[in-house]
């Protein structure tokens, strides 16, 4: 194969690639508005049951994952429907509640997260960045940022230092993530693995937002 057949050939398994995990994040995202809408019928249920309809979240990730890496792939994409269900019964309590009191909120929130994952996927496709060393870096600092979560919830402090250091990890992740789609191989088939960890950028990025923005009103 000639060098710029190569490239070539390159690029279209690039575009394959973004287009199916783009594809799977769209489906998981209208899955979890889906949610959230149903949440409202049960607000008050959801609300006091949180801690259960959270373990259910997580633990239909982990068997999504696990799922995926053991080549039960239609296994894989219903237990991933039902996380993304899920997630939208989790945070939907919070949503509705911000879009009866601020919804202008809920909209920039929304706007915002979705301007940084075009920012981020735009600079990843158009440059030669490369992106191998931050992993690490950015799971580190994830960790903190949870560990940091985990004692707001017993320490009272002001958040904003704590949701400005998790946005900022969150926006390096989702850039990461795009960068994973591009990294990828000639015949490797990771998209629905991919679009969770960009599902779970957007979710928390927008989580992020929202109480970010709610702080100007």
């Amino acid at each position: 194969m000639l060098p710029h057949e190569a490239l070539q050939s390159q690029v279209q398994v690039e575009r394959s690639l973004l287009s199916r995990v783009l594809g799977w994040l769209a489906v998981s995202l209208v899955l979890t508005t889906v949610g959230v809408y149903l949440s409202g019928s049960y607000a008050d249920q959801l609300v006091r049951l949180w801690w259960l309809v959270a373990l259910a979240a997580f633990g239909l990730l982990i068997a999504t994952q696990f799922a995926e890496r053991s080549g039960r792939h239609p296994l894989a994409i219903g237990l991933f429907a039902a996380f993304a269900v899920t997630e939208g019964l989790f945070i939907g309590p919070l949503v509705l509640a911000y879009l009866q009191a601020q919804p202008d909120t809920v909209g920039n929130a929304l706007l915002g997260t979705v301007g940084i994952f075009f920012v981020a996927a735009s600079i990843v496709y158009m440059t030669s960045l490369n992106m191998a060393a931050w992993g690490k870096w950015l799971f580190g600092a994830l960790i903190v940022g949870i560990i940091g979560s985990v004692a707001a919830i017993f320490i009272p402090f002001d958040r904003l230092l704590l949701d400005v250091f998790l946005g900022v990890v969150f926006i390096g992740l989702t850039f990461f993530d795009f960068w994973r789609v591009k990294a990828q191989r000639a015949g490797d088939d990771d998209a629905l693995m991919l679009a969770i960890s960009l599902y779970l950028d957007f979710l928390n990025l927008f989580l992020i937002l929202l109480r970010l923005f709610s702080r100007r009103n």
